[in-house]
């Protein structure tokens, strides 16, 4: 048996570090994010993901020994030669030495560009056997948009490229950070943005699509590195708002006119230039499928206006090149869609529970209460990889009244403005069908009248919601809730959200589970076959 360990890592990484485990025919064997483990939301400054190849070599029942390549999703000397310090590389043995492996016997280590590990990560865990690939992110090593054609058993074939002073990355973060949403807020930026009626707002001029092409108003310059473009997308941001920042505080963006505004501008231009690229990269592969990954590939807003058969990965940031690098040297042969549930178990509950106990898992006594309008949390088999819960790391909820968005929000400790998406594992017919995109809640969709009024809780302000649907014998928990709540008379969909508080990754282990339901208050917790009533909402319905 061969082993091929890929990783997100390296000097020149900034964020998302990630270690995944393949064998020789691509068969995912564990796949993590740092940032599970070590409990800090994005890991930024990690240049090594120690704890999530550990964990990769744990699942799988191997040693350090045992590995017979680790593939970086960098190409690490090329960025070490052009920068220079501080992003100096060092030598093999030393890397290698941070990611855990040491002694006279080393893995091979191999380097693949970013872009073309992005690329790798999206087709090969779609069900294409051939498809035109666009990534588009922040930067790779020299750019921030580039086209592929990909064909099973067959190289990736890159067919163009835009460097970083076109990267739509780098300006959903300037707009972000003008927001005071930080770095990492482009998530909140985009549900912001659906607060301004986009057909009113003036075109910023920031990047848009002309006779010959994509135009920056930063120029064409190769020489750019991220700190200088992200600045000079900082003071183009506060000339179009004609502020250095919002009026209102976080909790209130929803109500500044200038904030909507400015988070309305940069939704516009990502969808403008997304819809573009997609029409690009199609033209010049001659293939209508279309696989997307990078870090832009999470807008779902921009993903769910895109026509045609699409497919975005779970893991499209960028944690995801752990997986396209080892999949550049072991790419799985056959078509079958990725299984996101990747990541680790969650291990036996803790012994103190304090005043309450737990009892044998019933999906009647759950799906009761859900029907009464209850917050269940939910830690059941291997974690989801990516930032979306895909009910494995979830809170589940009822979406048929208004109020439980509010609720919601509330345990979470999130700004009321913020909104949530639902899972079902039929077609209810409650919103338009998304495709493959409803895989992993990683596509909006538009709800129809009826699904409106329906799932207020998880109709957002522009009437879309951002859907997972099951597939069959994918979670057979959740399905057997949803079959209970129909003979209750209630639709087939939860309202899904993220099992963890603000500031902090989903919960990987049972522990971290009851500790963040302590913290944050909910009705049940739901740990594998165990059901756990805590009756400690942290707030009072009505």
């Amino acid at each position: 048996m061969t082993y091929i360990l890929g990783v997100n890592a390296g000097l020149g990484i900034f964020h998302d570090p990630a270690a995944c485990l393949v064998d020789e025919h691509g068969t995912v064997l564990a796949f993590i994010e740092e940032e599970r483990l070590n409990r800090v939301r994005h890991s930024a400054g990690v240049k090594a993901p120690a704890l999530a190849v550990a964990r990769c070599l744990e699942t799988a029942g191997i040693d350090a020994a045992d590995v017979d390549v680790v593939a970086v999703g960098w190409d690490e000397p090329r960025m070490s030669a052009r920068q220079g310090a501080p992003w100096h590389f060092d030598s093999p043995r030393h890397l290698l030495g941070q990611l855990g492996f040491y002694g006279p016997q080393l893995p091979d280590l191999q380097f693949h560009p970013h872009h073309q590990a992005h690329a790798a990560s999206a087709f090969h865990a779609s069900p294409y056997d051939q498809a035109a690939v666009l990534v588009v992110d922040g930067n790779g090593e020299d750019e921030c948009i580039s086209i592929y054609r990909a064909r099973r058993g067959q190289p990736l074939v890159r067919l163009e490229r835009w460097p970083q002073v076109f990267s739509l990355g780098h300006l959903y973060e300037a707009a972000s950070l003008w927001l005071g949403l930080g770095r990492r807020g482009a998530g909140k930026t985009m549900g912001l943005a659906a607060y301004g009626a986009t057909d009113n707002v003036p075109d910023p001029g920031w990047l848009s699509v002309g006779p010959h092409g994509l135009i920056s108003a930063l120029g064409t310059s190769t020489g750019d590195d991220y700190y200088a473009t992200k600045d000079r997308w900082h003071k183009r941001i506060r000339q179009f708002a004609g502020a250095a920042g919002p009026q209102q505080p976080t909790a209130n963006l929803d109500a500044d006119p200038n904030a909507v505004k400015v988070a309305a501008a940069v939704q516009t231009t990502v969808e403008t230039v997304v819809s573009w690229m997609a029409g690009q990269v199609r033209e010049m592969t001659g293939i209508d499928n279309l696989c997307i990954a990078g870090g832009v590939g999470l807008n779902c807003a921009a993903n769910g206006r895109l026509p045609g058969e699409l497919y975005v990965p779970p893991v499209p940031h960028d944690a995801g090149v752990a997986l396209g690098a080892a999949w550049s040297l072991a790419a799985p042969r056959e078509a079958v869609v990725f299984s996101a549930y990747t990541g680790g178990l969650p291990g036996p509950l803790p012994t103190d529970l304090g005043s309450v106990t737990a009892q044998e898992l019933d999906v009647d006594r759950v799906a009761d209460l859900l029907a009464e309008g209850r917050i269940v949390a939910v830690c059941r088999g291997r974690s989801e990889v990516g930032p979306r819960a895909l009910c494995h790391r979830s809170f589940l909820a009822s979406p048929v009244t208004a109020q439980m968005r509010q609720w919601m929000n509330s345990l979470k400790r999130r700004e009321q403005w913020r909104p949530f998406g639902p899972v079902t594992h039929t077609d209810p017919g409650l919103w338009e069908p998304a495709g493959h995109l409803e895989r992993y809640m990683i596509g909006a969709a538009r709800l129809t009248c009826s699904g409106a009024t329906a799932l207020p809780a998880v109709a957002h302000v522009d009437g879309t919601t951002r859907p997972q649907r099951l597939e069959p014998g994918q979670e057979d928990f959740v399905s057997a809730v949803l079959d209970a709540l129909v003979q209750r008379g209630h639709p087939p969909v939860l309202l899904n959200t993220s099992f963890n508080g603000p500031g902090e990754p989903l919960v990987e282990t049972a522990g971290q589970a009851v500790a963040c339901v302590r913290r944050l208050g909910a009705d049940a917790l739901v740990v594998d076959d165990a059901l756990v009533l805590t009756g400690d909402r942290a707030m009072v319905p009505g």
